[in-house]
């Protein structure tokens, strides 16, 4: 019952957002009444960090030989993970533009592992947060401008599609390269 609550919450909050979203209108999707939603989450909020904790706890970074390769991996696996769960993406995108007011502490540690895996394959002299930034908001507006991809390629006569995978990793290589 957990893993449809959270499938069918994730699409009311990846739609909605926070604000818009209620526990109402989730378990009348899910066919249940609010206290039986309540019985599992016992707030809106809980249930909403629960999403993000299941989905980037399915995260797994493998140490590579070499810190470049490192790097390829850390993006071929958000890739992965953003293409795999475009509403996550949605929300995600949703949560950054408000600073990540709705995540709780437990959450944001769950979700800096991916900080700390990228720090870690970085030189010194690099942010892991402005990398983290590319990656993830290149991944992030990709699975959300798809729609409007093809509907502007219409206008310019031009494909929208392109690999997003090589475009990041050729980015971020071509930038680590120049500053070391």
């Amino acid at each position: 019952m957990k893993e449809r609550i959270l499938k069918t919450a994730l699409k009311h909050f990846a739609k909605s957002g926070y604000e818009n979203t209620s526990m109402k209108e989730i378990a009348e999707d899910l066919g249940i009444t609010k206290p039986a939603l309540y019985y599992h989450y016992k707030s809106k909020n809980d249930l909403y960090n629960e999403i993000f904790k299941h989905h980037f706890l399915t995260l797994k970074f493998q140490k590579q030989p070499t810190n470049e390769e490192n790097i390829i991996h850390y993006i071929k696996t958000m890739s992965k993970f953003f293409h795999q769960n475009p509403d996550i993406a949605k929300l995600f995108a949703k949560e950054l533009s408000c600073e990540g007011e709705h995540l709780q502490e437990e959450t944001l540690k769950i979700m800096s592992k991916t900080i700390k895996f990228l720090q870690e394959s970085l030189p010194n002299d690099i942010n892991p947060f402005f990398i983290q930034t590319l990656i993830i908001s290149a991944f992030t507006t990709f699975q959300n401008t798809l729609n409007l991809r093809k509907k502007v390629s219409k206008l310019i006569q031009k494909s929208p599609d392109f690999n997003i995978d090589d475009e990041i990793t050729t980015t971020i290589l071509s930038y680590i390269k120049a500053k070391s």
